[in-house]
């Protein structure tokens, strides 16, 4: 069993999952560089790999959540016609954002060892 007593099928279906997952990757994007919502679909594939799926029926119903209750701002990227919102973290995103990790950091502290044991148990190596 992983650390903390959580086996791995309940963090994945638990704590960790697309309504915690997207919001915080969400919002620690725009933190890091303003983009809209097919850049930010982008970069959420590449940094997951393929792991998370990522489609237009998920982002952008949450973007506009977000959005909603404060904790981004979006603009349209030019001025006169519409073209692709550009979404920014706002500081109440921000504290958002921290709340989001400071819980998160645990259960992914859980996964990595889990696939770090499961890694020794059948290679021998460690995750590196």
């Amino acid at each position: 069993m992983p650390a903390a007593g959580h086996r791995v099928d309940e963090v994945l279906k638990g704590p960790i999952k697309s309504k915690t997952l997207f919001p915080v990757l969400l919002l620690h994007m725009v933190k890091t560089r303003p983009d809209h919502g097919y850049g930010l679909m982008q970069r959420i594939d590449s940094l997951c790999g393929g792991l998370v799926a990522v489609n237009t029926n998920k982002i952008y119903p949450l973007l506009r959540r977000l959005e909603e209750r404060g904790f981004l701002d979006a603009s349209w990227d030019h001025p006169t016609k519409r073209s692709r919102r550009i979404y920014r973290i706002t500081p109440e995103g921000d504290a958002r954002l921290e709340r989001i990790k400071s819980g998160m950091l645990p259960y992914l502290d859980v996964i990595v060892k889990a696939v770090s044991d499961l890694k020794n148990e059948l290679y021998g190596l460690a995750v590196s």
